[in-house]
């Protein structure tokens, strides 16, 4: 096989790493923006 011949350095163990960090900067991110919609919601109830 050729792979067996060249090995091939991919970096997958820290695009797994980044893809973790980034994952985790998404979810935080997507609740700050839920929890300010929510509040949105909230404060133009209480308007009325």
């Amino acid at each position: 096989m050729a792979t067996d011949r060249y090995p091939v350095e991919d970096g997958s163990t820290r695009t797994g790493h980044g893809v973790n960090v980034r994952v985790f900067i998404y979810v935080i991110g997507l609740h700050v923006f839920a929890g300010f919609a929510m509040l949105l919601f909230f404060m133009s109830q209480r308007g009325r």
